[in-house]
């Protein structure tokens, strides 16, 4: 089993320990080693992108995709400087109450922080993952760190990238499985530096998942518009399983579960859905089925997983010293953030 921790939180219990010993709080579960209870992977960028590329955004202009994918953005990476100052940093989202809220900090706090929880990944031997809930921002910021020489995100070799579809109007749930690819195309296109477009620098490997709201979910009825079962009516998850499964698609892991959509949608003869509440078991049984009615299958081999996921170098050459050194290696040039009290 492998095991994926978030570390965007902000709960009250987070927000309380944030205030008081500093903004790691959000994110100190990317230092913990595995036998400590740590994670494989541990998401991160949420926060750090709100901050940073917002800056940036107002230094710079819109951060297009055009602009992400041309050598002019080292350009930025090399001169942009993160400040100091202190703002309230709000997510534009359809979450919960306070899902959005990642109170005061800076971007030169949330720099301090993705750096270190980078190394503290590299350093125990274990994943790189992040979480993209903001096209193309997401896009900007993960394109930042995996060439800023102060942070190398995916350094070791191996990067996993989670497209959360839905959870935000910067990443709505895909209309159509152009719109769909535009953003998973743009994600594979990180295992590539700038400046050398034609050399693998890493392997990336694209997680999907649906956020969608219950009372978001009967607008994301739709016919298939890919596939052999292309003009069926489908709901989001449905669609987001069709979409996955189609040989093109580029993506090698599809989450689903009651974290993102917890229920079930009854889609009647006139295309409209009926919602009903259900578990995981049921949510399995019905992403599998459209996997298996698009032509795709599971893959249940754990060395074939492994090798797709670009772990295999990561588990030989780290994994060891993990074993050897569980609590990491020393590493004096790594300090904590100047900034701890927010």
């Amino acid at each position: 089993m492998l095991i994926s921790f978030g570390a965007s939180r902000n709960g009250p219990e987070v927000r309380e320990s944030i205030q008081r010993f500093g903004e790691w709080e959000r994110i100190s579960q990317s230092s913990l080693p595995l036998h400590l209870g740590g994670a494989h992977f541990v998401t991160v960028q949420a926060a750090v992108e709100l901050q940073l590329m917002h800056e940036v955004e107002r230094q710079y202009g819109d951060l297009s995709p055009d602009l992400v994918d041309n050598e002019r953005f080292l350009k930025i990476i090399d001169g942009y400087l993160p400040s100091d100052r202190l703002t309230k940093t709000v997510l534009e989202t359809y979450s919960t109450s306070n899902g959005a809220d990642y109170g005061r900090t800076s971007p030169l706090i949330q720099f301090e922080v993705y750096r270190s929880a980078v190394r503290a990944r590299q350093r125990l031997g274990l994943f790189h993952e992040v979480e993209w809930v903001q096209f193309p921002r997401s896009y900007a910021m993960t394109r930042y760190a995996v060439e800023h020489p102060r942070i190398r995100l995916g350094g070791s070799g191996q990067l996993n990238i989670t497209l959360l579809f839905g959870f935000s109007p910067r990443l709505p749930f895909p209309e159509t499985y152009a719109e769909f690819k535009q953003v998973v195309d743009a994600a594979r296109k990180l295992e590539y530096d700038l400046a050398e477009p034609r050399v693998k620098r890493r392997h990336v490997t694209v997680t999907v998942g649906a956020a969608v709201l219950p009372e978001q979910a009967g607008r994301h009825v739709a016919p298939l518009d890919v596939g052999p079962q292309r003009g069926r009516a489908a709901s989001a998850l449905h669609r987001l399983a069709a979409y996955a499964a189609q040989p093109d698609s580029g993506v090698d892991v599809l989450r689903f579960g009651m974290e993102d959509t917890p229920y079930a949608v009854t889609v009647d003869r006139d295309g409209r859905g009926s919602l009903r509440l259900a578990d995981n078991c049921e949510l399995a049984e019905n992403v599998i089925d459209e996997i298996l009615a698009n032509g795709a299958r599971i893959e249940a081999d754990h060395d074939a997983i492994f090798e797709r996921m670009g772990l295999n170098w990561v588990r030989r050459s780290l994994l060891f010293e993990q074993r050897q050194r569980p609590l990491g290696r020393p590493e004096l040039s790594l300090k904590p953030a100047s900034h701890q009290v927010i």
